[in-house]
């Protein structure tokens, strides 16, 4: 990919697409219109950083959704003490849009890292034909809970089977009058409810419109007070499921302060069952589905290690399946 291309596709001069290149003084909108012509020819610049400064230690990074994500928080501390230890520098970057993760790489590769962990990324913002050529340029890593694998180096987090265990560990349990907590957007909510709806039915058991709650904002600290306030509302009206399923921890704390609030007993006579397993369950002792974290974390390292000194070009894909977890919260049973 040349200046000239991408002058061409953009109609100005090659000149002005080398001040865009290098961040020098270009108005607004032709920025804008030069970056679109080279996210559509998937330009990436060169490695300046090694070029010029011959740097010779091993330096990758980790591009995720959010930092503050306790999920995402816990996968970026596992691989950062890793690397020390290793002696390798990390770059942790957050990106959730498809235009700001372009940017996000180009700056990167700029810095000349050697790979990329791109962790969790919005199936919505998911551009397999930029990460396909991305791949070509640099060793990239994908971790995912989407099924499909675009010939790439991955790690894949079996959700449908975990929660396929955790809609049949409750109703083994005894529990039938489910209540399930989902966000309002993103794909591995609309799976787990997908799941979750056909393992009930599979029962006998027809689920009702309210029987699931959906809540924006629950990837974020402040989904434990907008989840605590939601569940009030409805045992407010005197509606008692015998569980209740979080589809993360967040909202697990949030419904276990609102049935601890209203005087039911956890989990005699209400049990809760989140998902992540991260600190949030551990501290408040929920009963969680096992995303196995730090195991991903390792998992993505050994194939970012594979991809960089492995001999061959064949992409390996590693398959997680998530446990269940029991705490205080659900009544304990043979998994």
């Amino acid at each position: 990919m040349t200046v000239n291309e991408i002058a061409k596709a953009s109609g100005v001069s090659t000149a002005t697409v080398s001040r865009v290149l290098n961040n020098g003084p270009v108005r607004k909108e032709t920025r804008e219109k030069v970056e679109e012509a080279i996210r559509k020819l998937n330009h990436m610049p060169d490695d300046l950083t090694k070029r010029t400064l011959g740097t010779q230690q091993k330096a990758f990074a980790i591009v995720t959704q959010s930092v503050t994500n306790y999920y995402a928080m816990e996968f970026a501390e596992t691989a950062i003490d890793r690397c020390e230890a290793e002696g390798t520098i990390v770059y942790l970057n957050r990106s959730d849009r498809y235009d700001s993760q372009y940017k996000c790489i180009s700056d990167l590769l700029s810095r000349g890292v050697e790979g990329i962990i791109l962790h969790d990324l919005s199936v919505k913002e998911f551009e397999p034909d930029f990460l396909s050529t991305l791949s070509q340029r640099i060793p990239l890593v994908l971790v995912h809970s989407y099924e499909d694998f675009y010939g790439m180096n991955s790690v894949m987090v079996d959700q449908a089977a975990g929660m396929r265990r955790a809609a049949r560990y409750l109703l083994d349990g005894g529990y039938t009058k489910q209540l399930f907590i989902r966000g309002n957007t993103g794909y591995s909510f609309d799976l787990k409810e997908k799941v979750w709806k056909e393992e009930l039915c599979d029962r006998g058991i027809t689920p009702e419109e309210d029987d699931v709650l959906t809540l924006a904002d629950v990837n974020v600290e402040k989904g434990i007070e907008l989840t605590y306030e939601a569940v009030s509302r409805i045992l407010a009206t005197g509606k008692k499921p015998s569980a209740i399923f979080t589809c993360n921890d967040i909202m697990g704390v949030g419904a276990l302060y609102a049935v601890r609030h209203f005087g039911y007993r956890v989990p005699d006579e209400i049990a809760i069952l989140s998902h992540d397993n991260t600190i949030m369950a551990v501290s408040n002792r929920l009963s969680s589905v096992d995303m196995k974290i730090s195991s991903v974390a390792h998992a993505a390292l050994d194939l970012m290690d594979y991809a960089i000194n492995g001999t061959d070009t064949e992409p390996r894909k590693i398959l997680i399946t998530p446990d269940i977890v029991q705490r205080d919260t659900t009544l304990r049973q043979n998994q």
